[in-house]
């Protein structure tokens, strides 16, 4: 049975987030970019400096746009952090 309900399939832009919960936190040197029309993948690798051997700890995909987010918003961290190490020379 057909039912002409539509789902609300957005993801809100202001989502509420538990502080307490989390994966725990990888150490990486490399990250790895692919991008498609729909997506974008990030690998994030940690390389034994003894080994020079790499792992990944950690492979994110996500929506392309939340993606061009995502990169706007690292650029932008950056350009923080810069801005009040000016201040305090």
């Amino acid at each position: 049975m057909a039912s002409n309900d539509k789902k609300n399939t957005d993801i809100p832009t202001q989502p509420e987030i538990n502080p307490d919960t989390y994966l725990g936190t990888q150490y990486s040197q490399v990250v790895s970019v692919t991008v498609t029309d729909l997506d974008s993948t990030f690998e994030f690798v940690y390389v034994n400096p003894q080994t020079k051997k790499g792992i990944v700890v950690s492979r994110v995909t996500m929506a392309a746009v939340a993606a061009e987010d995502f990169a706007k918003l690292v650029l932008k961290a950056f350009e923080t952090h810069r801005g009040k190490k000016s201040k305090e020379n």
